[in-house]
């Protein structure tokens, strides 16, 4: 049952804040979602579930909460970020937020990110730290802020940007953001058809160029990780770069070299070279030697110890030992304790391990 605030608004008016809900086949974990967002403390609020043609139970659930939930389905499937576009587009909010079909919100989340947007009416955007759980509930980290965005405080667009390019995307979680809806409409839609499930990095950077952002210290929200959401499956075992750096490429291309510092340009390097040395062992994982060795190639030694941004000595240790391994006829042995380290255990335990502390 929703916990009222007092702040409901005039009788008829449109609430404050539309939370968007996109799902597709979360029958799973959807009620516990959906009873964590309508006990929020903040009571001007409606909520709006854009089903992307699920086959599953997902609207026999929604439709149990009867008026308390809107519920669109879509005919077609539209893809993440093409139907968070759609719930953007029919929501009457003056703030929009979009939280996510698997995980569960702490019941201030609305009323702390409404407060700060007030308070900071010069910023588009806010976004709140959390903590991560596996597919039963259970706690297994905390997401840990870049000491540059703490502070509960309007973030320029350098901040974020140098931020980004030393920490890669450690900060602004999606399923915690709140958008001015006029922001929104000024920036336009989620590039769906270009980016995919990485379409909300796209939209931060476009977002915080224009307007201040802010991230609350406070872990406001459970993300849980390990059941097969669209991230993990993206990650796992993936041997092509990840998108991540097309698209911070692409803003530094369109201004953010302006206001990039040197150091937080090379730790970017730093981080390609290190996503190029994770995809060389996954190739080796599935088998793909020439593949492998190919990738091995793109690695950067020098750049992953020039930066203070990633565990060079481990990453050093990994690159000179795959050199060896890529020599040598495939070890399935060796194939499988990679294949538990970085991908199997990642993904039972803990998702994007840097970001992290321990639960």
């Amino acid at each position: 049952m929703r916990q009222h605030s007092g702040d409901d608004g005039a009788p008829g008016a449109p609430p404050r804040v539309s939370v968007v809900v996109p799902v597709w086949n979360g029958e799973r974990y959807l009620r516990e979602s959906l009873d964590s967002i309508l006990g929020q403390t903040f009571g001007s609020i409606e909520v709006l579930v854009v089903d992307d043609a699920s086959t599953d139970r997902t609207e026999e659930i929604v439709r149990s909460y009867g008026q308390a939930v809107r519920y669109h389905r879509q005919p077609l499937k539209r893809g993440i970020y093409g139907n968070a576009n759609d719930g953007i587009a029919m929501s009457r909010g003056e703030f929009v937020a979009i939280y996510h079909a698997d995980d569960v919100y702490a019941p201030t989340i609305v009323e702390r990110e409404v407060t700060f947007l007030d308070r900071y009416p010069q910023c588009g955007a806010v976004f709140s730290s959390m903590i991560m759980m596996d597919p039963s509930g259970a706690e297994t980290g905390r997401l840990v802020l870049p000491p540059e965005v703490t502070g509960d405080r309007p973030l320029p667009y350098a901040v974020v940007l140098n931020a980004m390019l030393r920490h890669k995307n450690r900060f602004l979680m999606c399923p915690s953001s709140m958008v001015r809806a006029s922001v929104y409409r000024a920036v336009g839609v989620y590039r769906n058809d270009e980016f995919l499930n990485t379409s909300d990095l796209d939209m931060w950077l476009r977002i915080s160029r224009e307007y201040p952002i802010g991230v609350l210290e406070q872990p406001l929200f459970r993300y849980r990780f390990g059941h097969g959401n669209s991230a993990q499956k993206y990650h796992q075992l993936r041997t092509e770069p990840e998108r991540y750096f097309s698209i911070v490429d692409l803003h530094l291309q369109q201004g953010g070299l302006d206001v990039a510092a040197a150091e937080a340009l090379s730790a970017h390097e730093a981080h390609r070279s290190e996503d190029a040395l994770m995809r060389a062992i996954k190739a080796y994982v599935l088998d793909r030697l020439d593949e492998s060795r190919r990738i091995l190639h793109e690695v950067r030694p020098a750049r992953i110890v020039r930066s203070r941004h990633v565990q060079r000595t481990r990453l050093m240790l990994i690159y000179l030992g795959l050199q060896l391994l890529v020599r040598l006829p495939r070890l399935p042995l060796v194939a499988r304790a990679m294949s538990w380290r970085w991908a199997e255990r990642r993904r039972l335990m803990r998702g994007p391990r840097p970001a992290f502390t321990n639960g």
